[in-house]
């Protein structure tokens, strides 16, 4: 049951949306990331919660008061917890917000995504940060 629930979240994953975001990131926090929209690209650049911290700082200074480097799981996972809290903070709506594994582990993600696009909606009306590019409704 959980594997299938597992296929399906992949499933809704879409490697151009993920493109889009990561130019948005990068874009955004001046960082040197692979754009490539693949599911491994996507976790690889974001997994360790670095980059999305710098997101938020990018958007909003100070929002994530200390990144941890990335030498142990917990500090990966404590940058992605002060990520989901700041998005949080910054308006996306509790069930708009991915779970840690979901990132950490690769586990759903599509919820990365949707987090992404619910923060880019937020800062747009609030601080007007241009969106990401959006993927056409055909290609959903």
């Amino acid at each position: 049951m959980a594997g299938a629930i597992l296929d399906k979240q992949k499933a809704k994953f879409n490697e151009e949306e993920a493109k889009n975001l990561l130019e948005w990131i990068q874009e955004l926090t001046k960082e040197d990331v692979s754009t490539e929209g693949s599911a491994a690209n996507f976790r690889e650049v974001l997994g360790d919660g670095q980059l999305v911290c710098k997101l938020l700082n990018a958007i909003k200074a100070g929002t994530v008061k200390k990144i941890m480097k990335p030498n142990s799981n917990f500090n990966c996972l404590e940058n992605i917890n002060q990520f989901c809290a700041g998005v949080r903070k910054l308006g996306v709506k509790d069930e708009e917000t991915f779970q840690s594994v979901d990132l950490f582990e690769g586990r759903d993600l599509f919820s990365v995504c949707v987090t992404l696009q619910s923060l880019a909606r937020k800062v747009e009306k609030e601080f007007g940060i241009a969106p990401p590019k959006q993927i056409s409704r055909d290609k959903i």
